[in-house]
């Protein structure tokens, strides 16, 4: 049986995808990589059927949490490792969040990337914080990050729940701390692309700020 199944959405990242795979590659336990192309309008698709072992096209851009599911749906590891396509040479260093689920010492693996203090996500990062904590007791320094890895025994409480977009990675930790899962927040030096404070950065946060309270007032409900 396959040990990890990577699962990578990818959405207009032709200039990173290539670079990311390839060091997934370099992961040294038996491996897929699902990468779902979430309606990109670039040659991501391309780039994802010449290098990822399995590559679902999605026809229009669904977001995060969609693709996401998509690629758990298929996946046949005993662990999930999800990690953004935008992580190039790094994205190999995902090593350190396997290790302690195969050695039974946490249920979800989170990558606190360290960041170089122009990312820009403060409070939409605090905002998550504060949604986890009210309802867990649990305060994590990343709930937001996409670089993160679970046991296979999951899957069946994650695909039973709708996910919208960037609400996933917030989310995800409420239903699994609620569920009972074991979390272990874990320092790591992969690098993504960050985007400011320029005008695409601070949209992108409204996107997720949106997303987020949108996920959130339906679990409310």
């Amino acid at each position: 049986m396959t040990r990890v199944s990577v699962i990578i959405p990818a959405y207009n990242e032709e200039q990173r995808l290539a670079a990311t795979i390839e060091s997934v590659r370099t992961i040294p336990f038996s491996h897929e990589i699902i990468c779902v192309n979430d309606g990109s309008s670039d040659q991501t698709a391309k780039i994802a059927e010449e290098l990822a072992d399995t590559c679902v096209h999605l026809p229009v851009n669904r977001g995060k949490g969609q693709a996401l599911q998509m690629g758990w749906k298929l996946a046949k590891g005993m662990y999930i490792l999800c990690l953004d396509a935008d992580l190039t040479h790094t994205a190999a260093e995902a090593t350190v969040l396997l290790e302690p689920l195969m050695e039974k010492r946490a249920d979800l693996t989170i990558s606190k990337i360290v960041s170089k203090g122009n990312g820009g996500r403060g409070i939409v990062k605090q905002r998550a914080q504060k949604i986890i904590h009210k309802q867990t007791g649990i305060w994590l320094e990343a709930p937001l990050s996409g670089q993160r890895a679970f046991q296979r025994r999951w899957l069946r409480l994650l695909l039973s729940r709708p996910y919208d977009g960037f609400g996933i990675e917030t989310i995800m930790c409420l239903h699994m701390i609620q569920g009972g899962a074991r979390l272990l927040e874990i320092e790591t030096s992969m690098e993504h692309r960050e985007m400011g404070k320029s005008v695409s950065g601070i949209l992108h946060r409204l996107r997720q700020w949106r997303q987020i309270e949108k996920q959130w007032r339906r679990e409310s409900i």
